[in-house]
Parts: structure tokens; C-alpha cells; sequence
């Protein structure tokens, strides 16, 4: 599976609008902690921040990753990459560790506190607005955790991303990992593994599902 199949995203609008400061508006959305392809994401573009599906019309069904490499390659995606770049923004996305037979979410944000910028391309699903997250290769701090991950954007290049126009050269620049040590990571709840829960507590790793049996201790 592809990187960055679940994100979450707890920004005010007016936060919205002081870090994209083109947009001259934008939705005023709950918070949501467990968001998963399929679902809305918001897309923020040169004039607008529009709520879209996340998943765009692909080969074998919903894409919501697009693979860097494959972008650069493929004519198609060319074209989106040089007129329909949008940014996903998020407050973190979720990466598994595997620990004996389960997988344990971990909470990936910005070190800075800021929102995350995630590359991405706006396209169709079904005749209606889609968007789908760009993916590189992992830096080191998400490289133990999975071979691939979305690509982020600092500030001044998730501006530039969006309201420059840009070559096919200067795209292939951004499509890179974030630098090493940009990123937090903290243990997220086993509560994430299942898309119908959300909230605040699926960031506290104490929260555990009603189900959930911690392994007994091997005998000595």
C-alpha cells in the first residue's frame, strides 16, 4: 500500500486564511481526526480552498496517492502537475509501526507547530472536483516506518507551489522528502485503526478500544 492513507486536519478558518493569505476566503470546517481516502479533504488553490473528495479517477479505482515518479512520467499527470496543483493541508498524518502482531499508529506533524503542507493534484471523480497527495521517498524520520511518504512543503514553497507557474523541471525540485528532523512523531491510539472513530482522544495513545487485549508477558 501507498503512503498517507490517513490524515487529520483541526484548522480554524481563520488560521486558513492568515497561512494561505491569497485565499480571500475559506470553509469553516470541524475538526476531524481520522480522515480517510473517499472522504472530504480540503484543497487549497490559487483562488480558492475548496472542500473535494479525496481520490481522483485512476487506473484501478480511487488514487489518492500519486507516486512522484509516476507523476514526472505519465503525460496526464504532467498536465495536472502543471496547471492543477493544489495543497492539502493538515495538522498530521498517521504512519503505522508494526509491534509483534500490531500495528500501531503514530501521529506525524510539523516539529514547528505549523500545518503541514501536502503537494497534491486536483483532477475528477465521477464528474466532481478530487484531489490525491503526491508521495516520495521517506526522509529519515519516517523511513523506519515506511518506504514511502507524502510530500511536504515548507511555507514559502507551498505559496510558490500553488501561485507560481512552473515548469516540468522546476516541479520535479519540489517533489522531494522534507528535510530530516521537520517532522514529530508521537504515538497515536489503536482507536485510529478503525475509520469510524474520531476525535481528540485518537491522538492520546492511552485511549485503547474496547476490545483491545495487551499481550501477556512471556514467562521468564
Amino acid at each position: 500500500m501507498d503512503m498517507c492513507g490517513r490524515i487529520g486536519s483541526s484548522m480554524p478558518r481563520a488560521e486558513l486564511l492568515e497561512t494561505y493569505h491569497w485565499l480571500r476566503d475559506a470553509p469553516d470546517e470541524l475538526p476531524r481526526y481520522n480522515i480517510a481516502p473517499t472522504d472530504p479533504v480540503l484543497a487549497v488553490g490559487p483562488d480558492r480552498a475548496e472542500v473535494v473528495r479525496w481520490g481522483i479517477e485512476g487506473a484501478k479505482g480511487g488514487l489518492f496517492n500519486l507516486r512522484a515518479e509516476t507523476a514526472l512520467a505519465k503525460p496526464y499527470y504532467q498536465r495536472l502537475l502543471l496547471s492543477q496543483r493544489v495543497l492539502v493541508p493538515a495538522s498530521h498524518f498517521y504512519e503505522w509501526r508494526k509491534v509483534g502482531e500490531r500495528r500501531l499508529p503514530m501521529a506525524v506533524s510539523r516539529a514547528d507547530g505549523g500545518f503541514l503542507h501536502l503537494a497534491g493534484v486536483l483532477a475528477r471523480w465521477a464528474g466532481q472536483p478530487a484531489a490525491t497527495i503526491l508521495t516520495t521517498t521517506p526522509n529519515a524520520d519516517i523511513a523506519d516506518l515506511h518506504d514511502r511518504m507524502p510530500v511536504v512543503l515548507n511555507d514559502a514553497d507551498a505559496a510558490t507551489w500553488v501561485l507560481e507557474a512552473l515548469s516540468i523541471e522546476q516541479i520535479m525540485a519540489f517533489l522531494r522528502p522534507c528535510p530530516d528532523g521537520w517532522l514529530r512523531l508521537a504515538s497515536a491510539s489503536p482507536r485510529v485503526n478503525d475509520v469510524r472513530n474520531q476525535g481528540p482522544e485518537l491522538l492520546d495513545p492511552e485511549t485503547l478500544p474496547a476490545n483491545y487485549q495487551l499481550e501477556l508477558m512471556p514467562p521468564a
